[in-house]
């Protein structure tokens, strides 16, 4: 691709975590780079492999870029949207992460070339999650804020130092599994009060979650609302024979599910036993405690041609 395939902008932050998916991202960076190169691109290119460090260089380009890159998965782009959510700058995508599900649901290709091609081209607004904890301090989320069961399996896998890659989220579930904590959920959604006794919680922007699982069919980050999927208290036995039809979606129709649809919904979650605990997470990323208010932000975010299905019809 030629450089006067692209409108004329400001330098190009390429942002790269170069120990995501044990190192490819760093290896497709690289590619990524050469790429950008090729084409006459302005280009900023960093490496990255903390948190803070990502976040003050993201602070740093807000009103000295137009455009970010970020290669990477959902991990890295959480972070990136906490500094560019609400802003004018173009996020750009290239799927390198072990999970990639917000790649998948805004139908990015896997492919490098490919992929770099789209992430320098005209942006779509997409809707992001707004989380608002009782300290007045703000989230963003970018697919699914999640407590309960989801929430535990995620902060166990990232304990533990074997498997390495996805399976050790296989292995998390197992282990979770065998203790299954109820919890007690209180939300207003949209002004109506609900109240269930639940394993899990997930408060959708779009379908996926967990390396594919499809939570949350219907839900699209062009809808202005979410998708919030229950799931209820039951046996062991029955979340295990529930869980693998998520990557279909057929859960949907097993009892066990609800589902409802709101634009704003204050989430209040405890444990019915005090040893257990309760964290929201957002993205696979800590979002901190609850009680919280979570907000659709309609076009909060510029993504670079992005296909967003409209499933919520």
């Amino acid at each position: 691709m030629k450089q006067d395939a692209f409108e004329t902008e400001s330098e190009t932050l390429l942002l790269v975590n170069p120990a995501a998916n044990r190192g490819r991202a760093g290896r497709v960076g690289e590619r990524v780079r050469v790429l950008l190169k090729d084409y006459g691109i302005p280009t900023r290119s960093v490496l990255s492999e903390s948190v803070d460090g990502a976040r003050e260089i993201l602070k740093e380009a807000v009103g000295r870029h137009s455009r970010v890159i970020a290669v990477g998965g959902d991990g890295l782009v959480h972070h990136t949207i906490q500094e560019i959510a609400g802003t004018s700058i173009v996020l750009g995508i290239v799927p390198a992460g072990t999970g990639n599900d917000f790649a998948t649901a805004i139908q990015l290709p896997t492919a490098i070339d490919e992929a770099t091609d789209v992430a320098l081209g005209d942006p779509t607004s997409v809707d992001v999650l707004k989380m608002l904890d009782s300290l007045q301090q703000v989230r963003f989320g970018a697919t699914i804020a999640t407590a309960g069961f989801s929430a535990a399996v995620n902060i166990r896998a990232e304990r533990l130092r074997w498997p390495r890659g996805s399976s050790k989220y296989t292995v998390a579930t197992l282990m979770e599994l065998s203790r299954l904590p109820r919890y007690r959920v209180e939300m207003t959604i949209d002004g109506r009060e609900v109240e269930r006794t639940c394993l899990l919680i997930a408060i959708a922007n779009t379908p996926f979650f967990g390396g594919g699982m499809k939570i949350a069919p219907e839900a699209s980050a062009s809808s202005g609302s979410m998708e919030v999927v229950l799931i209820h208290d039951t046996s062991a036995f029955t979340l295990l024979r529930v869980l693998p039809k998520t990557f279909s979606g057929s859960h949907v129709s097993h009892p066990a599910v609800e589902i409802l649809r709101g634009r704003e919904i204050q989430l209040e979650m405890s444990p019915l036993h005090a040893a257990d605990s309760c964290e929201l997470r957002a993205d696979g990323e800590s979002a901190g405690s609850l009680p919280q208010t979570i907000t659709v932000v309609p076009g909060g975010l510029q993504i670079a041609s992005a296909t967003i299905a409209d499933n919520s019809n």
